[in-house]
């Protein structure tokens, strides 16, 4: 198929279901079937394969990416993503038997199959290779995410995070009505998760409240933001202009209040912690502010202080509030000695495992088999079913060795000079709002890592893909202000609308030239001069040129 054949395609795909509409559509689908913390449920299987056309057509526009609009850094994003489908798939190559028995940690394995009669055939680096497929088939929908969001202008991107927003607010409410209706709730989704807290479209509790403050800080964005509006517009026009922003203002500091109390409705205690830490980055967001640029930054800080108290007001409602109905319950997962937690053996026995195999790992998602070989009697977890090492880092170092080691510190590098570089104005083309939502994903980054060391969130779907909108909010847009490509009009035709326009402007500049030089007293017995080109039928109305008027000297 000719190129240009293909770019009519790909914007007349654009032109039935806008791409920022189809990558929403999807990441809201991401929201609310990817709670489970377990390969192969039935959603997950859904978003996988759903993931498959967005990912193509998102890949599809990269592709097509001038330079000019960031086509240079296209192929360091598709190689970052091959590289992270790469790690499975070099696990699932298999090796000959005397490769295989060399790998460290095979020795018990080995031992066995022979137990079972079984010979040591071509197998490979994976342990387990049905949970390794499962787990390459895991990164579809984050990697999706994080591709359309990618190429998401600034005005897309705002309007996503007040779609993730909504839907997190419906999420509250299925956690509401699910303590409301007791542990047979119909809108407990899962059949094993916390059946006395809100989980709202998750299984489990921690999670549901890692949404809950990354939640806060997009709230908390939105109403700085319309702080800053209605200063400005107050100070300026003392009209009902600044109505809206007055508004925007209400509404944000609603959601606030409601996210964090649903926080404390939760009862997780990481959740709540790391929801303190996001308030202290919402105040810290109230001050970003840039007084060079002119409509968006604050000179005097009344916005900045106006935001902070408001924030503070609205935190405190939603103390007083959650605490007629939590307080209790909130102490009571606080009573417990958080050294008698079972979180302690499974690290111990986690990094025993990561050390047996290292330096090539387990293979991804074998870590149930690989820690039943570690766990020990003397843990004293007999009631624990260990899915998970409730250690992101530690869980993927077992499973993919150094590689993980070197990933884990790279990662966290990046995040830390694109952090630095989101708050010190150097995000490309954003405005002050973009500005504050790119560090608001920062943060969110930060929140999730640092609750990746005592549980497991970007385990499970939809933290995954909220995860990868974030990174995919700290990097400046790719090809979101490309022009469109040319469509069923050949490029004669573009050539012809072009000279057209050129001669039109030339023609512009003459007459402007032409009553500069003449009196003011002649400038009314002027004739403009119009293009002479013919007139093609099929062309819009928009596109004709202009007839010359009859004249009275006819």
């Amino acid at each position: 198929m000719p190129k240009r054949s293909i770019r009519n395609v790909r914007w007349s795909l654009s032109a039935i279901a806008p791409f920022w509409a189809a990558a929403a559509a999807y990441f809201v689908a991401c929201l609310v079937l990817g709670g489970g913390s377990r390969e192969g449920f039935l959603g997950d299987v859904a978003l996988q394969t759903m993931a498959v056309p967005l990912l193509l057509w998102a890949a599809w526009r990269l592709l097509d990416v001038p330079r000019a609009h960031g086509g240079g850094r296209v192929k360091w994003v598709l190689l970052l993503c091959l590289l992270a489908i790469a790690l499975p798939a070099a696990q699932l190559v298999p090796l000959p038997p005397w490769v295989w028995t060399r790998l460290p940690g095979r020795t018990d394995f080995e031992g066995n199959l022979l137990a079972a009669g079984l010979q040591t055939g071509w197998l490979p680096l994976s342990l387990v290779p049905r949970a390794t497929w499962l787990s390459a088939l895991a990164l579809l929908p984050p990697m999706t995410v994080f591709l359309a969001c990618l190429q998401l202008g600034y005005a897309d991107r705002r309007r996503m995070s007040i779609v993730v927003l909504i839907t997190g607010l419906t999420s509250v409410g299925v956690g509401l009505l699910q303590v409301a209706q007791g542990a047979s709730s119909p809108l407990r989704f899962y059949a094993y998760t916390n059946t006395s807290e809100a989980v709202g479209f998750f299984a489990n509790r921690n999670h549901y409240a890692a949404l809950l403050y990354c939640l806060v800080l997009m709230a908390a964005v939105w109403t700085v933001s319309a702080v800053g509006e209605f200063t400005r517009a107050g100070a300026k026009l003392r009209s009902r202009r600044s109505t809206p922003h007055l508004v925007a203002i209400v509404v944000s500091l609603t959601v606030v209040v409601i996210l964090v109390g649903a926080q404390a409705m939760a009862r997780s205690r990481a959740g709540l912690g790391l929801t303190t830490i996001a308030l202290v980055g919402s105040f810290a967001l109230a001050f970003l502010t840039s007084p060079n640029e002119a409509g968006e930054g604050a000179v005097d800080g009344r916005p900045a202080r106006g935001a902070v108290r408001l924030l503070g007001a609205a935190v405190l409602v939603a103390i007083v509030f959650s605490s007629q109905f939590a307080l209790y319950r909130i102490q009571d997962r606080f009573t417990v000695d958080p050294l008698t937690d079972a979180r302690l053996p499974f690290a111990r026995n986690t990094i025993e495992a990561a050390i047996a195999f290292m330096p090539f790992g387990s293979g991804m998602g074998t870590f149930v088999p690989v820690y039943q070989a570690f766990e020990k009697a003397t843990d004293n977890v007999a009631d624990f079913y260990t899915n998970r090492a409730h250690n992101d880092f530690l869980e993927f170092w077992l499973e993919a060795g150094l590689v993980a080691l070197v990933v884990m510190a790279l990662f966290i590098v990046w995040v830390v000079g694109v952090l630095w570089r989101v708050w010190r104005h150097q995000l490309e083309g954003a405005g002050h709002t973009d500005r504050l939502l790119a560090c608001a994903a920062g943060l969110m980054l930060v929140l999730l890592l640092a609750h990746s060391t005592v549980d497991y969130p970007l385990r499970t779907t939809a933290l995954m893909s909220v995860f990868a909108w974030a990174v995919a909010m700290v990097i400046a847009p790719i090809g979101a202000h490309s022009p469109p490509a040319e469509t069923k009009m050949g490029r004669r035709d573009h050539g012809a609308r072009r000279s057209r326009s050129r001669t039109a402007n030339a023609a512009a500049g003459d007459a402007a030239l032409a009553s500069d030089n003449q009196p003011a007293q002649s400038a009314a017995h002027e004739t403009p001069r119009f293009d002479a080109a013919p007139a093609r039928e099929d062309w819009p109305a928009a596109w004709r040129p202009a007839t010359r008027p009859p004249s009275t000297d006819d």
